[in-house]
């Protein structure tokens, strides 16, 4: 007993435990730092020329936030996993992208199919599903540098620039999850931001400084802000949207038709409806542009003489909120209801259902299914909806749809 208290006293329990501390934690501190090891990826670009996989990478700068200072690699190879592990390469580290905000696809990789590239880079690279999802035009080495500029010289993300954007269809900001889930859906159908690199100012372009073209290539960088570079870049985002089928673009929706098509999406608002010629006691031949403070919409699908038909009910609560008339009288705009006459109710509601009779049109001509309509009917109609899709084809089940439409206007207050 005396040898077990000598063996566990106290004084020779710290020794042990001291031993023991030291022969775990040695190796750990001979060991070099994440940073020295590991590149933090905040962007991720991804294009294709002729059999060639392009990519840039965004990479922060050690010791930096994202706002100060991040470079851009480039690289390149026959698949994308060539082209990743040569930036590597260049960068004598590994890339992390556990922090990546956003993956750039190029529009030529976007004609060919992105599924690929959104598999390799979440399975095997472990970007996060959340990371946002955008295509891009312009050249890619150029494209990478001129988001970094952005936010290393203007203290303003990509992100920003995206989200700040009123005009959302099907979700808020696209994503990689997003993306996904419409890719697997049944009518395969993604929506995803479309962002411009312009050599020239336009509407409200976001200047940036030179974006690096000369420096391209395999392992070329460039630090942020645009520093010694001439001719200024200009990024251009107003809303445009590119349409996925099964991981391929088909089609690019301008932002005066994503207006349109947003009165079908339930969670999504709009920002204004500009009403021409409304003239009654109140306005004389005035455009007049109404606030939308909050829309909600109802969609009811069933079948009528073995036809689908779709019911769409859309509540809008509003306020004037400009008017531009010819001969004003002496009103003060102020926020009631006094303003929203009958006659700019009804002229409203008549602009509304036109907008949306058109937008339907529209995903009928292209065979796009942006706004849901087989979701509906495949959810409240079942068996009839699968006849209708045998009869006519999976490409062609918008064509014999009865649409009517019911929009209700009311003052906000």
């Amino acid at each position: 007993m005396k040898k077990l208290k000598t063996i566990f006293s106290p004084r020779k329990l710290v020794l042990w435990l001291s031993i023991v501390i030291l022969i775990f934690t040695l190796p750990q501190l001979n060991a070099k730092a994440m940073s020295q090891t590991e590149a933090i990826v905040t962007m991720m670009f991804v294009d294709k020329e002729a059999d060639t996989i392009k990519v840039s990478a965004v990479v922060l700068a050690p010791g930096q936030d994202k706002t100060k200072n991040q470079q851009v690699y480039n690289g390149e190879g026959d698949t994308l996993s060539a082209a990743v592990d040569s930036v590597s390469l260049s960068l004598g580290k590994d890339m992390g992208f556990a922090q990546c905000q956003i993956m750039g696809l190029g529009d030529n990789i976007c004609k060919d199919g992105v599924i690929n590239v959104l598999d390799y880079m979440t399975r095997t690279k472990k970007v996060g599903r959340n990371a946002g999802l955008i295509n891009f035009s312009g050249k890619i080495d150029e494209f990478a540098q001129a988001t970094a500029d952005v936010n290393t010289s203007k203290n303003l993300s990509l992100e920003e620039i995206i989200n700040f954007d009123k005009r959302f269809i099907l979700a808020k900001n696209s994503n990689i999850e997003l993306f996904y889930m419409g890719y697997f859906g049944d009518t395969g159908i993604g929506v995803i931001p479309k962002i411009e690199l312009l050599d020239a100012p336009y509407k409200n372009s976001v200047e940036v400084g030179q974006s690096g073209g000369e420096s391209a290539g395999a392992g070329s960088s460039s630090s942020g802000g645009g520093q010694g570079q001439s001719k200024p870049k200009y990024l251009f985002y107003d809303g445009t949207m590119n349409v996925f089928k099964f991981g391929k673009s088909v089609n690019t929706i301008k932002p005066t038709m994503v207006d349109k098509l947003n009165y079908f999406v339930e969670k999504n608002q709009t920002g204004s409806v500009v009403v021409d010629g409304v003239s009654d006691y109140l306005y004389n031949n005035a455009r007049v542009v109404v606030n939308i403070a909050q829309k909600d919409t109802f969609t009811f699908v069933s079948f009528k003489d073995s036809k689908p038909r779709m019911d769409v009910k859309v509540n809008l609560s509003v306020m004037v909120e400009e008017v531009d008339e010819d001969n004003p009288t002496k009103k003060i705009l102020r926020r009631n209801q006094e303003f929203l006459t009958p006659e700019l109710v009804k002229k409203m509601k008549e602009k509304v259902e036109a907008d949306m009779h058109e937008g339907f049109s529209y995903c009928q001509q292209n065979k796009i299914d942006v706004i849901g309509v087989y979701k509906h009917f495949n959810a409240f109609a079942y068996k009839q909806w699968k006849n209708h899709i045998k009869q006519l084809g999976e490409d062609n089940f918008l064509d014999d749809i009865d649409l009517n439409i019911s929009v209700i206007v009311k003052s906000e207050f």
